[in-house]
């Protein structure tokens, strides 16, 4: 177990399974004290909190539902008593990973649909990172990194363009806060996953898998941990110089 971001606090949003709970794995192995959260799945946060002990690391579960706005807000404030209050007033990794997306034809999309891409994707990690920053400044060194989609890059596939609006804001909410932050020691980049082998996406033996699988130059889907070592880089001292950018890990998918 490496240990470059020993005595560190990191918070993971949507972190019960999939590409969060890899990030959240990968930046204890690293040595840092992660938040592992979950919006609804306690039992799920708390199996990957104890795959992480397990393994020597430091996690401890916290819920909230991002999708309101009142849960947004309390969150950073709840860390303060996390791992006995060792952390009081600090979070020096944010990682805003929880998210959602809809399928279907625009024209037949609602002012909820419309709300609920909106809230989660791109209102909740604004509001994060406002009260994050703060204690990042403060500190004079932090990460925030945005779990984007290549879809932020590109419109592969129709069907989903709510999604693909909200992943855009959140492309350009990393390039505009990272320009105000670089002077403090903060920096703020987006990870872009093609599609990734998790229990959300298309299960192999299905048409949409074989079509998204012909579209990456790879010739397969990726795995959470490829994502979560993306995210590692960018939360390490080594990505003190890289700051604005979006890093695409989708396997050539839009190349």
């Amino acid at each position: 177990m490496t240990q470059a971001l020993k005595g560190k606090l990191a918070l993971v949003t949507g972190a019960s399974r999939g590409i969060g709970a890899a990030i959240a794995a990968r930046l204890a192995r690293d040595g840092a004290s992660v938040i592992v959260h979950y919006a609804s799945s306690a039992a799920r946060a708390e199996a990957v909190v104890k795959e992480i002990r397990d393994a020597g690391g430091e996690a401890e579960p916290v819920g909230a539902n991002l999708s309101q706005p009142e849960d947004v807000k309390s969150l950073i404030g709840s860390l303060n008593g996390a791992f006995g209050g060792r952390f009081e007033g600090r979070l020096d990794i944010l990682v805003n990973n929880a998210g959602t997306v809809e399928y279907g034809p625009f024209l037949d999309s609602s002012d909820t649909s419309y709300d609920t891409h909106f809230n989660l994707n791109v209102r909740a990690p604004i509001e994060l990172a406002k009260d994050a920053t703060a204690r990042m400044v403060a500190a004079g060194w932090g990460r925030i990194i945005n779990v984007g989609s290549a879809f932020g890059e590109a419109a592969p596939l129709p069907g989903v363009t709510l999604y693909i609006a909200s992943k855009f804001a959140l492309r350009g909410f990393t390039r505009g806060l990272s320009r105000e932050l670089g002077k403090f020691g903060v920096t703020v980049n987006a990870v872009q996953p093609g599609p990734i082998d998790t229990e959300l996406a298309p299960q192999p033996g299905t048409e949409d898998h074989a079509t998204m699988t012909k579209l990456a130059s790879v010739g397969r889907f990726g795995k959470p941990e490829e994502i979560a070592a993306a995210v590692a880089y960018l939360a390490s001292p080594e990505a003190g110089y890289t700051t604005g950018e979006s890093l695409t890990v989708d396997g050539g998918w839009i190349a």
